[in-house]
């Protein structure tokens, strides 16, 4: 059975002008790193055009086809539903942008199952190498996106607003969408556990008196602190935030100045609270320990000045939304989201291709690392691989050093 039929083909098309269709197909994506939450195809549309053939390369996302677990687990979580309902119903109120000022794909046809978008690797932009981390322009690039992205939530507010002549809130007509899915709870419950024994294993600190009793007290009370986090707060503006801003996430391109344009893709996870969250967590999936200390006052304040020069465009004076002093406390506050969301994140990360294709495409292996554990994994694999140890460990010997030396 065909993923798209001769009419949703013909509704693509409109979006390039008059042109006939020849022929279609699809065929799979060539990098396996995309997919985790669904299957990624290219469709490439053949269109004659005043006479001149010419191959029309787009991307399809989809629930997952080959791994019935994955779809239903998919399914269970609502991600496919949450995406459709911010592309087909919330979206379309956010201005894209175009050139310059564009902060994610074009989307050229949805439906509940499979959504159809213009192809950016066709335009020069590049998902960035997974195992490494970014460097200064790269993070920066990516906030910029963020900070238009986060934007769109307060000029829509602030213009429906005005339209009902009273306070309006996304969280009003798009709670249902926006909440953390309970039955994720074992996703981050297994991750969690990974990071306690992983610490057990590898930590720096593991010999010192205590220390492992430590550490099994005091990493789920984190998770426990972060998870309260993941709603709206009445002490600031919440946005929709993306939550999941790694490099699989994230395309590049460079352009013609010297600088880095990013894009960012997948919005399967979204939820309604602080910005901060969403920095906090950018900054702690993708960059080193030492980048994070050198730089993550200066990166703050460039989100700031992003966010203030994308509502003044709309004549929005970010003072009347949230100051700059707020801002720094929120992001004080989301550290411990960013570090344990990272701390769940960046053990996958930093896997190799074939690592992480085994562990987590795998049929036989998929539910038990996705809602059981998945220490065995993450420690056999940071035996055998010094890279992948020595990241992991940076990451989680940094926990260690926030929450549990100055807390004893």
């Amino acid at each position: 059975m065909e993923l798209l039929n001769q009419s949703e083909i013909e509704s693509i098309v409109k979006h390039y002008g008059p042109s006939t269709i020849l022929k279609w197909y699809t065929e799979d994506y060539s990098d396996k790193l995309l997919g985790y939450l669904g299957d990624h195809l290219r469709l490439v549309i053949t269109l004659n055009s005043n006479g001149i053939e010419k191959d029309l390369k787009l991307f399809i996302k989809c629930i997952p086809r080959n791994n019935k677990w994955k779809a239903k687990y998919i399914k269970e979580l609502m991600f496919f539903q949450k995406e459709y309902i911010m592309l087909s119903k919330l979206f379309i109120n956010f201005k894209d942008g175009e050139g310059s000022s564009k902060w994610r794909p074009k989307l050229l046809y949805i439906r509940k199952d499979l959504f159809v978008f213009e192809d950016v690797t066709e335009f020069g932009y590049q998902m960035p190498y997974h195992r490494s981390t970014m460097d200064y322009d790269e993070l920066v690039s990516v906030i910029n996106a963020m900070a238009k992205f986060h934007a769109q939530s307060i000029i829509y507010e602030e213009r429906k607003s005005k339209e009902l002549n009273r306070k309006y809130r996304i969280w009003e007509d798009y709670s249902e969408y926006l909440n953390e899915p309970e039955k994720g709870q074992s996703w981050r419950d297994a991750g969690a556990r990974a990071v306690v024994d992983f610490l057990k294993t590898y930590s720096k600190y593991r010999s010192q008196t205590d220390y492992i009793k430590y550490v099994e007290v005091v990493i789920p009370m984190l998770f426990d602190c972060a998870a309260n986090l993941i709603k709206p707060r009445s002490e600031c503006r919440n946005v929709i935030i993306h939550r999941d801003l790694w490099t699989n996430n994230i395309f590049f391109k460079k352009l013609d100045n010297g600088q880095i344009h990013a894009l960012i893709v997948d919005y399967q996870t979204v939820l309604y609270c602080s910005p901060m969250l969403d920095l906090s967590s950018v900054i702690y999936f993708n960059t080193t320990r030492i980048f994070r200390d050198q730089n993550t006052d200066e990166l703050i304040d460039l989100y700031y000045n992003m966010l203030t020069e994308e509502l003044r465009l709309e004549d929005i004076d970010i003072l009347n939304i949230i100051d700059k002093k707020s801002i720094v406390k929120s992001y004080q506050q989301s550290i411990v989201f960013g570090i344990t969301q990272a701390a769940l994140i960046v053990p996958i990360i930093a896997m190799s291709d074939e690592m992480r294709e085994r562990t987590f495409e795998n049929p036989e292996s998929c539910e038990k690392v996705n809602v059981v554990s998945r220490s065995e994994e993450f420690i056999y694999l940071a035996k055998q691989d010094e890279g992948y140890r020595n990241r992991v460990i940076e990451l989680l010997d940094e926990i260690s050093d926030r929450y549990i030396f100055l807390s004893t």
